[in-house]
């Protein structure tokens, strides 16, 4: 287990090799477009303040307030349905080949992918700044919290983006039940919608993990502060991400070229 924590931790400060990789997808992705990433971001701009100027009427909120909370969640939402999408085919198809004919650490892959998706999220914070800024939300807590809840994100990314890409590799179904299964789980986080609607229903949600890490990020950054017992939750979860991960990496590592087609 120390030995692939070591790995773990070398593959981190190996940056400039998983930077790069991170950099060519980016670009591929948005070859010959004058926007790039930010087409997506602008799409949902869009689409979620036509979403949310309508549910604030249907539900009697504060239009700016409820643009926040939508607009906060659902790209968290977005990058971590990215993540999990990247990771189901990242050893299978995207870097197929990469694993066949060079030598690395499957985690450079796993962090690779991950920090292209974190690239993506920060791109949106200019403008979920700007609409704190606005309605009155912005706190000196909530960079400070941004920053933490970043850290914590990121080394759950990378552990979850190496547990199903090993996973999806040995069984190939569990490619398309992950994607069918966080589909569903989209309407049962508090995205679309607030937890105070569950009314003395509150219990219902403690069990979703998404749900603290959508309200760490999005309670952080409009309130000022999180919950501690979220806080615990996330940090908890992350580090149980960790282990089992490298546990995972001890145990199989060596098997990913043989399952690889």
């Amino acid at each position: 287990m120390y030995s692939e924590l070591k790995n773990f931790s070398y593959a981190l400060l190996n940056y400039h090799l998983w930077y790069e990789l991170a950099q060519s997808k980016i670009r591929a992705r948005f070859n010959r477009t004058i926007l790039g990433p930010f087409w997506e971001i602008l799409g949902s701009f869009v689409l979620l303040f036509l979403l949310a100027f309508l549910w604030s009427k249907l539900w009697k909120k504060d239009f700016l307030d409820f643009f926040s909370y939508l607009f906060i969640g659902f790209t968290l939402w977005r990058i971590i349905l990215s993540s999990v999408t990247d990771a189901n085919g990242l050893f299978s198809h995207t870097y197929n080949s990469l694993l066949k004919n060079v030598s690395l650490h499957p985690f450079i892959l796993c962090i690779a992918s991950s920090y292209k998706n974190i690239v993506t999220l920060l791109l949106n914070m200019p403008i979920i700044f700007f609409v704190l800024v606005i309605n009155g939300e912005f706190y000196f807590s909530s960079l400070i919290y941004f920053f933490i809840f970043m850290i914590l994100f990121f080394i759950s990314n990378i552990c979850v983006t190496f547990i199903f890409s090993i996973l999806c590799l040995r069984f190939r179904d569990l490619e398309h039940t992950i994607s069918v299964f966080f589909g569903i789980l989209f309407f049962f986080t508090p995205i679309i919608w607030s937890i105070d609607q569950l009314g003395d229903k509150v219990f219902l949600i403690q069990p979703n993990i998404l749900y603290h890490y959508v309200e760490f990020f999005r309670s952080g950054l409009k309130n000022g502060y999180v919950d501690l017992n979220t806080i615990l939750i996330v940090s908890l979860f992350t580090f149980f991400l960790t282990i089992f991960s490298i546990f995972l990496s001890k145990k199989f590592k060596n098997k990913i070229n043989y399952w690889v087609d």
